[in-house]
């Protein structure tokens, strides 16, 4: 009897041992992307997809001894508007590639060229061309699914911010450099955030970035007080305490500038590429998930406008969007962010070509807004344009001088709508 109860010991041990096997190597696969183990032959280069009927670019960079059986992180870039791939590639101004060296799969993919031959970001048509490369990606390469990073810098750095919100159930985490987050309205899951600005940037004012990172630190719990603070990736950078467990945010707001630019301080610093990947890679594997992040985000200061459009009665194309913002005053054609956005998505109503519109009691959010002088900005993204940088000679703009002397604003003089001419 002695020996069968051994027998019978030995058994469920093996069973066990076997069952405990079985089920972890089952729990890794399925952070693994279905690529891994593909016979499909893959090698560094441009490469294409066909995304909305369209043929959609992106330039693929694997590690060095790429194995199909390893799975590694992704890395995701993102160039700004009138860029490509080669802004990474070449390493000499987003200097990201050259942090992450061999440890992680990267792929750069190209934005179209809107109508005024600009590559350009166009968030919300561009969020399919990711789902699909996203596919595309995990049906041929081996990486983590649990390591899935997407950086960017001006309007790639808003797309970033963008995609942090509307896929926050794919990615890890996000690091945008001199971008803003434009619409949070509908985010899924959390991600964890480095988020890299300049004090001096006059492309993307410093309101909005600061205005992004509250929302990131609302939505991932951190305490918003500077004095628990501490230092983040980079002596730039500073990390928020208290934040939900594997979601940090890091900000880091710089002075340096680039003289070459039309803009200095709405430059890719020096240090951008080491701080994203030492973040990316100090985050532990987390699965992702749809649940909206336990953190309050910062409330907004509502108010309410009522505005009068002129619609040309040679209005050409479609409109689809209708927002309205803030600039200084006195602005002409801006092709800066504004440097507060009121509303992002107003609907159209009843508007017809050749005649004033009215849109009264509209809800708008004036966070930071100060009484007194701005040009207050209409936007009409028609189709085929591109949001949320307009298209010149696409989209159409109306610009009027006003004074903001209380939260209900009223605007009499009707407001003309003429082709853009600032992108």
């Amino acid at each position: 009897m002695k020996n069968k109860n051994k027998n019978i010991l030995f058994f469920l041990t093996l069973s066990l041992t076997a069952i405990i096997a079985c089920s972890t190597g089952t729990d890794e696969e399925k952070f693994n992307s279905s690529g891994c183990g593909s016979s499909v032959e893959i090698a560094n280069g441009m490469l294409t997809i066909t995304s909305d009927n369209a043929t959609r670019e992106y330039y693929l960079k694997l590690p060095e001894g790429y194995d199909s059986k390893t799975a590694y992180p992704l890395v995701i870039g993102l160039h700004g508007t009138g860029g490509d791939y080669t802004k990474y590639t070449e390493n000499d101004y987003y200097n990201l590639q050259g942090a992450v060296g061999e440890e992680a799969i990267l792929v750069y993919p190209n934005a179209l060229l809107n109508a005024s031959d600009v590559a350009q970001w166009v968030y919300y048509s561009d969020l399919s061309f990711f789902d699909d490369l996203y596919e595309e990606l995990e049906s041929n390469i081996c990486f983590d699914t649990r390591k899935v990073f997407a950086a960017g810098h001006s309007s790639g750095g808003g797309f970033s911010h963008f995609l942090g919100c509307k896929r926050g159930n794919i990615l890890r985490a996000i690091g945008p450099v001199a971008g803003s987050l434009v619409d949070s309205r509908d985010c899924i899951g959390q991600v964890a955030v480095i988020q890299i600005h300049g004090s001096k940037d006059t492309m993307v004012p410093p309101a909005e970035g600061m205005k992004s990172r509250d929302y990131w630190i609302g939505i991932n719990s951190c305490s918003s007080e500077a004095s628990e603070t501490t230092q983040g990736a980079d002596p730039y950078c500073v990390e928020y305490a208290g934040c939900d467990a594997d979601f940090p945010v890091q900000y880091c707001l710089h002075d340096l500038e680039d003289p070459t630019l039309s803009y200095p301080g709405h430059a890719w610093p020096d240090f951008a590429g080491d701080a994203i990947w030492n973040f990316f890679k100090s985050l532990p594997p987390a699965e992702q998930s749809s649940v909206t992040g336990t953190g309050d985000v910062p409330e907004m200061v509502p108010g309410k406008i009522s505005f009068k459009i002129k619609f040309p009665s040679d209005f050409v194309g479609t409109p689809e969007i209708l927002a309205v913002a803030l600039y200084p005053p006195d602005t002409v054609d801006p092709e800066i962010s504004p440097t507060y956005y009121l509303a992002t998505d107003i609907p159209l109503g009843d508007y017809k070509f050749g005649e004033v519109t009215e849109y009264n009691d509209i809800d708008i959010d004036l966070t930071g807004v100060e009484f007194g002088d701005y040009m207050l900005s209409v936007v009409i993204y028609v189709e085929g344009g591109s949001y949320p940088i307009p298209t010149t000679g696409k989209d159409y703009t109306g610009l009027l001088n006003i004074t903001i002397d209380s939260d209900i604003i009223i605007v009499e003089t009707p407001l003309e709508l003429v082709f853009c001419s600032c992108c």
